[in-house]
């Protein structure tokens, strides 16, 4: 089944999307071609095709550019990277290929415009029409149904359970709580940085490690030098480096919240999952998708505030073997309910069922 994916988001620009659709790409048993935006850092690849603009928008010249990338891929089915706003083309495309088309959705681009009458109506049309739709998490699945009042299929992350590996023998008397994520204000760095002094307050022997990139790279840094929190910041790492950077944890912690009156929330974190296969007790905030990632009490902590965040790492600290049980518990949920091949198999299955429908 050849399958033609339509998207914004594609390597090597860095984020969760980008990294979740570079995986079903190398993962497709099948022949398989990206149309993606012009990007002057992206190396030549054979399945990636480039637009001449950074950012894709839904017009005349932009349909016919698709049509004619299809034309010469021949295509079994395409499918849209993200609900908005290329899938708007997905009823014309259907016409004048003569294909179905599917829709991915992630969570955070769902939420902002399912809360507005407008865009809502921009955001369902194309979903409501679409021959199939992927949601990579329940929560997001949900919130899906409840705006176009349609079946969506459960796709689910995975992560790569080689790459991402408990390290054997690691103890030290320091514990590092790590966080990995773009350095905005959702993700809940300040809070771990704030949660780390309050540990070291009482006496535990305690440091952070901050890994990612973002505009608040500034502030975070003021944040722990105030706090007087020795901190390990790794900015703007190469994809290749995380997994060591995971494997220099204790305990994995991402506050995330919901912002906005709930318009700004967590579509799953992959980054949760990363964690829990490198074997580390993972923390994760109350927000959208997130919880789907532990199991409370087993494989990591549920937090909803700073209050539960240092009880939470207080537990984990103090316990270093309890802490070790649940790492180890999360490491057998990712080798479970997070991986690849599942998640492979229910795209595969999905994108058939749409084009046997379709004929």
């Amino acid at each position: 089944m050849r399958l033609l994916l339509v998207t914004n988001d594609y390597l090597p620009k860095p984020g969760g999307i980008q990294q979740y659709l570079g995986n079903l790409v190398e993962r497709y048993d099948g022949p398989v071609q990206v149309l993606a935006p012009k990007d002057k850092t992206a190396e030549r690849d054979a399945q990636v095709v480039r637009a001449r603009r950074r950012f894709m928008w839904p017009t005349r010249q932009t349909r016919a550019w698709v049509e004619e990338q299809a034309e010469r891929f021949n295509p079994d089915v395409v499918l849209f990277g993200a609900p908005y706003p290329l899938p708007t083309m997905g009823p014309a495309l259907r016409a004048s290929l003569g294909v179905p088309y599917g829709v991915i959705a992630h969570g955070a681009e769902v939420t902002v415009p399912a809360a507005f009458p407008g865009p809502r109506q921009l955001l369902a049309g194309p979903l409501k029409q679409a021959d199939v739709v992927f949601a990579n998490s329940r929560w997001t699945a949900g919130r899906v149904e409840r705006i176009t009042r349609r079946s969506v299929t459960h796709l689910g992350i995975g992560v790569d359970l080689d790459t991402y590996r408990p390290t054997e023998g690691r103890w030290s008397d320091e514990v590092v709580v790590g966080c990995v994520s773009r350095f905005i204000p959702r993700k809940g760095h300040a809070e771990v940085l704030h949660a780390v002094a309050e540990l070291r307050a009482t006496g535990h022997n305690v440091r952070a490690k901050i890994v990612g990139r973002g505009r608040l790279e500034g502030r975070l840094r003021k944040v722990a030098g105030t706090l007087e929190v020795p901190t390990d910041f790794h900015v703007n790492i190469p994809w290749t480096e995380l997994p060591s950077r995971y494997r220099e944890m204790d305990v994995f912690a991402m506050p995330c919240r919901n912002r906005w009156l709930g318009l700004e929330q967590e579509g799953l974190g992959i980054v949760f999952l990363e964690a829990a296969a490198s074997g580390l007790p993972v923390v994760v905030g109350a927000s959208g998708g997130a919880p789907e990632t532990v199991l409370p009490g087993r494989s990591g902590f549920v937090v909803h505030d700073r209050e539960d965040l240092v009880e939470a790492l207080q537990l984990l600290v103090a316990d270093r073997v309890r802490s070790k049980h649940m790492g180890e518990a999360g490491r057998r949920l990712m080798e479970t309910a997070h991986t690849w091949d599942g998640v492979m198999e229910r795209l595969r299955s999905g994108l058939e069922t749409a084009v046997k429908n379709a004929s």
